[in-house]
């Protein structure tokens, strides 16, 4: 059977090839032309590239979409269905690109599908992986520091858009020096995502775009506000002040994700030292029967009002969690985000 990876990367089968024998191993699929794909109907020839094989040893069929026009999750369901009864095998099929509601819909009708360097979801084979969904973009060598994401999260949470913003205005009430508000400025204008405007001595922040389109563009820039996890058995520590659900247990409080078997929440540093003066033992390892407790780079108290940390950073939290039950949640909390 003949192996289909080639020295460059230019067609979709080329790239999914490539990139499935990186994430399950070198020479993991294999696919070959054949007669029984030439015998398709038409409309099925038409549509994808057909190439029956192997992977990790199991019969296949690579279905890989041919050109670029948008094709319906339940078209491509009706699809996937009739190549497996006719090549009598599980069928996966491989897209360029796609997008979060795309991904729910292809997930939701139980549709075996792989993007390259994105994910691959064949759960009738034991695999779904998610790499690098969201944020392929990202830019690790220039994120945005915690007190500038705070901000910025602060004014997606809180700010109307047709205001000009005077960061100095919120850095006092997060806990911030002038200083401070000072570099967010320059971080957030550096990024391109607001306009300075100076106004005699005082600076302010001019949004040229919607929220939502900020929320988009700031998103490579943005980090996970976790610093790091710890452990404890100690129940008190659901009483201590400024505590916020987090993780998967704001998740459940948020969407229709059941509550997990864990308890997360998140606090900063300081009140995680002041809940160790007061007798709370925590453990750097996970603990089975533990609470989680999240220690943020930031306040998880934005919405003051609420239980949970606020919806931005609880998504920028899990963003690269490979649950796919959690990443169809995170979808329904972006749309239903008061942009």
């Amino acid at each position: 059977m003949l192996n289909l990876i080639f020295m460059l990367d230019k067609t979709l089968l080329q790239q999914t090839i490539k990139y499935l024998n990186q994430v399950l191993g070198e020479n993991a699929v294999h696919v070959s032309q054949s007669e029984a794909a030439n015998q398709l109907p038409y409309f099925l020839q038409e549509t994808y590239e057909v190439l029956p094989g192997r992977m990790l040893g199991h019969p296949i069929t690579l279905a890989c979409v041919k050109g670029h026009d948008p094709i319906a999750a339940q078209q491509i369901d009706q699809h996937t269905k009739k190549l497996g009864e006719l090549l009598q095998t599980p069928v996966i099929v491989a897209l360029p690109e796609i997008a979060p509601g795309e991904r729910k819909q292809l997930i939701t009708h139980g549709v075996a599908f792989v993007v390259p360097n994105t994910q691959l979801f064949a759960p009738q084979m034991g695999m779904i992986l998610t790499e690098r969904f969201r944020n392929l973009n990202r830019r690790v060598q220039e994120q945005a520091s915690p007190a500038t994401q705070a901000l910025l999260i602060w004014f997606l949470n809180h700010y109307p858009t047709t205001d000009t913003w005077h960061p100095f205005e919120i850095a006092a009430t997060l806990g911030y020096a002038g200083m401070t508000a000072t570099r967010a400025i320059r971080e957030l204008v550096h990024f391109k995502l607001f306009e300075l405007e100076v106004k005699g001595r005082i600076k302010y922040l001019k949004l040229q775009m919607d929220r939502r389109q900020l929320w988009k563009m700031a998103k490579p820039y943005l980090r996970t506000p976790v610093a790091k996890t710890l452990w404890t058995f100690d129940s008190r520590v659901l009483e201590m002040p400024d505590i916020r659900w987090a993780g998967e247990s704001a998740l459940a409080k948020l969407s229709m994700l059941n509550d997990p078997q864990q308890k997360v929440v998140a606090l900063t540093a300081e009140a995680a030292q002041k809940a160790k003066q007061a007798g709370i033992f925590f453990e750097p390892r996970k603990l089975a029967d533990g609470i989680a407790v999240q220690v943020w780079r930031y306040l998880p108290t934005m919405q003051i009002k609420e239980t949970t940390v606020d919806p931005l950073s609880l998504w920028l939290s899990l963003r690269d969690n490979p649950d796919d039950r959690i990443q169809m949640s995170l979808d329904d909390i972006e749309e239903q985000f008061k942009w």
